[in-house]
């Protein structure tokens, strides 16, 4: 495995790489209208391509294959965590919190948060993350329910 920072030209594939592993592997916590909602069958490329450029997101890659993707932003924001479908409970997400969290410590984070889906919350408190509180949060137009987490680091 690989960790290294995504280029502009994959922005494509870590958009398909989203939508799958959302309709994948989410299905058994949101309906189908949310899952369209969160992750829609089309995409503004260009509208993607720069919120790529404003979270610059890492991937973790397998014989030169994007696995997985992530970020942490200068606020300890965690915006995207992404395992490939295929690819889930191999490790990928352990090395995607590795970076997170070695990114973390080169800027000096004391906390990270996020904002984590029903399905994702128990592998994020596995990652010594706790639920701060429920949400509600509306993405086109589309109610989704998820969790605001947070992880305090030591100083």
């Amino acid at each position: 495995m690989d960790v290294r920072p995504a280029g502009s030209q994959e922005y494509a594939a870590l958009w398909q790489l989203f939508h799958d592993t959302v309709h994948h592997v989410n299905r058994s916590d949101y309906s189908p209208r949310q899952l369209a909602a969160w992750a829609p069958d089309e995409v503004d490329l260009s509208k993607w391509s720069q919120r790529m450029e404003a979270i610059q997101p890492f991937v973790v890659t397998i014989d030169e294959t994007i696995v997985g993707f992530a970020d942490v932003q200068p606020d300890g924001l965690i915006d995207m965590f992404f395992v490939h479908h295929a690819w889930q409970r191999r490790g990928i997400g352990s090395w995607l919190f590795r970076e997170i969290h070695h990114r973390a410590e080169s800027i000096q984070l004391h906390e990270l948060h996020s904002h984590v889906s029903i399905t994702a919350c128990p592998f994020f408190q596995s990652q010594g993350f706790e639920i701060v509180t429920p949400q509600e949060v509306t993405i086109n137009g589309v109610v989704l329910n998820n969790f605001l987490m947070r992880k305090m680091l030591s100083a």
